[in-house]
């Protein structure tokens, strides 16, 4: 059975912040890791830009995301409906307990944005945020793959980050612009469908199709067009996710 956490209750010593707030801004280029002559799954070779660095300067982004950083599978991960990854400080404790770490660097999970104040359960599909100069739209959840196994050796992360809802999510981008880390976030426009990441990820992640999620996910007219189609093969039955497994 699916565990999607509640945020409001995940960390009692979280207080949510009236102004969301960039706690870091990272980018990052592909490299090589591993070795192509291991068996062990954890142990193979791969190419990844999940370790990223925090920068302290302002950073430039246009419709492909952020100067300075790309991306190694341009298959699952880039483009204008994928240009920035954001992440939710509020989601740290729960990978530090599921990992058995403390004190999780900023950007543990890939991510350009670490924000504090924004979470999976009151960010929606179609939300404007602006961060500095910066006008970003809230495009789609992210898909946890593999990689996220392979970066904290532990076979088991991936299915984790399914299950528990804390995927993180995608921004394209409105406006060209810089911002860099302490800036405020200021969310501009609600989309009329007020469908959560959290519920999103609840609908294709759950058990069982939920009907009155699946009514708000039909009100979605911002969606990403390649998570509506993996929505209706998933419905079908035929959504395929290897992309998901070592």
């Amino acid at each position: 059975m699916p565990k999607f956490y509640d945020l409001r209750r995940t960390d009692a010593n979280f207080k949510e912040q009236k102004m969301p707030v960039l706690k870091a801004l990272l980018t990052g280029q592909p490299h090589a890791y591993g070795d192509e002559h291991a068996t062990q799954p954890l142990k193979k070779r791969w190419e990844t830009a999940i370790f990223k660095q925090a920068r302290a300067d302002e950073v430039r982004a246009n419709e492909l995301g952020f100067e300075g950083d790309a991306v190694a599978d341009t298959l699952h991960h880039g483009g204008e409906e994928k240009a920035i990854f954001a992440n939710s400080l509020q989601n740290y404790a729960a990978w530090e307990r599921f990992l058995g770490l403390k004190n999780l660097a900023y950007g543990a999970m890939g991510e350009n944005l670490t924000i504090s104040g924004l979470h999976e359960q009151n960010v929606c599909i179609g939300d404007v945020h602006r961060i500095g100069s910066l006008v970003l739209q809230v495009s789609q959840p992210r898909k946890p793959c593999y990689k996220l196994s392979m970066r904290w050796g532990n076979a088991k992360m991936t299915a984790e980050i399914a299950r528990s809802g804390l995927t993180g999510w995608y921004y394209r981008v409105l406006e060209a612009g810089s911002c860099r880390a302490g800036d405020e976030i200021y969310v501009v426009e609600r989309d009329p469908a007020t469908m959560s990441i959290m519920e999103l990820n609840r609908l294709f992640y759950g058990e069982r199709i939920d009907k009155g999620l699946l009514a708000k996910f039909n009100l979605l007219t911002t969606l990403t067009p390649k998570w509506r189609e993996d929505m209706r093969r998933k419905l079908e039955g035929s959504y395929d996710d290897s992309f998901m497994r070592l």
